[in-house]
């Protein structure tokens, strides 16, 4: 039995660096051997229902795990909490002050935040589990000692387009053509300073256009928005509701006139969406299987976003780490600076203002 509890609060990896290495509070642990159903035996002996934080900005982000894993353990209880990763770590940092230490108010977590995984660590706040696929999860999206692994790949600044709005044909390929004339009024956007992601993505942007392509782009009347999603959805609609037709700062929507093109000169941003277990877990066997899953061949092959880019090398069919314009493990050096991010931040603000509108769980155009 599951609920699913969607927060509308205002929504590690690798050790980059072979000499970044931390105390750990922990015994060095073994590779799980337990096939999944002897796991669920075992988390069924518990008493209790798992609390699961993902990382997402839409209700649906955690339809498909929920669904899944519900038809796959139907006697496990557990919640599963959308929200965005900025806010469930706050909580489960809060939590972890206010219950001095006994409770994380959460016992899995799988965030886009990368940089509280190495902090975590070093506060023995998670605890070490090797799931039984460890040794196919690409060495620098896991941590030696089993605290975090990254269990898929997220990816924005992809090109975003409504093929009944803007044809195929007429889509351009970079980020510097959208700043003609014909591209006025017809583009969305996320916030860049409400999304660390879309953050980063637009860093890479001013490093290599400069600060003129900001302002160009403004100057296009772009509809900035809250939510990854929330642009895909809007550019979705027909050409009666609104005139967005295109976006390169938006997650793609399943709608069928929504297509997408890799950017074929500018870097785009590629990142481990990272998971751990809490020690203060009171659940550790149901922990363990759903790590497991969403760590499994079952899972890894239907459930996470396909790109071809994977942390598991099995389903890393385009090889990330090989690519020239993305560079998954630069988003994780930039979130592990967190005053250079915020110095961002706050450029971008200085431009846009404050991003506007409700949270984009609370947006009913995004589903």
């Amino acid at each position: 039995m599951v609920r699913v509890i969607i927060l509308a609060g205002c929504c590690l990896l690798a050790l980059v660096s072979s000499g970044f290495c931390l105390s750990y509070g922990h015994e060095p642990i073994g590779i799980e051997s337990r096939s999944l159903d002897a796991i669920y035996q075992a988390a069924l002996k518990e008493k209790g229902t798992l609390r699961v934080s993902w990382g997402g900005d839409a209700i649906s982000n955690g339809a498909g795990i929920i669904a899944a894993f519900t038809k796959r353990f139907p006697d496990v209880e557990f919640n599963l909490t959308v929200d965005l990763s900025k806010y469930h770590d706050s909580r489960a940092d809060r939590t972890f002050d206010t219950s001095n230490g006994e409770d994380d108010g959460t016992d899995v977590v799988l965030l886009q935040t990368v940089h509280d995984f190495p902090r975590w660590k070093k506060a023995n706040r998670l605890l070490p589990y090797k799931v039984a696929t460890w040794n196919d999860i690409q060495s620098p999206f896991k941590d030696e000692d089993g605290a975090f692994t990254g269990c898929f790949i997220g990816e924005f600044g992809t090109i975003v387009f409504n093929d009944d709005k803007a044809p195929n044909d007429t889509v351009p390929t970079t980020y510097q053509s959208f700043l003609k004339p014909e591209w006025r009024n017809k583009l969305a956007m996320t916030y860049p300073n409400d999304d660390d992601a879309i953050l980063y993505l637009f860093t890479l942007i001013v490093k290599r256009h400069g600060w003129t392509f900001i302002d160009s782009l403004v100057s296009q009347n772009v509809t900035w928005l809250r939510g990854t999603g929330t642009p895909s959805e809007l550019i979705a609609k027909p050409i009666s509701q609104n005139e967005l037709a295109a976006s390169f700062a938006a997650s793609p929507s399943a709608a069928a006139v929504i297509l997408t093109k890799l950017p074929t000169e500018d870097h785009y941003v590629t990142w481990p969406q990272t998971a751990a277990i809490f020690a203060t877990t009171k659940m550790p066997e149901t922990a363990k299987l759903f790590m497991s899953y969403i760590m499994s061949d079952e899972w890894q092959a239907d459930g996470f976003p396909s790109s071809g880019y994977a942390t598991r090398k099995q389903f890393d069919t385009d090889g990330v780490l090989n690519q020239t314009l993305t560079n998954p493990l630069g988003f994780v050096t930039f979130m592990q600076d967190r005053a250079n991010v915020e110095r961002w931040r706050f450029q971008f603000e200085t431009t846009l203002g404050t991003p506007q509108g409700v949270s984009p769980l609370l947006n009913k155009t995004v589903i």
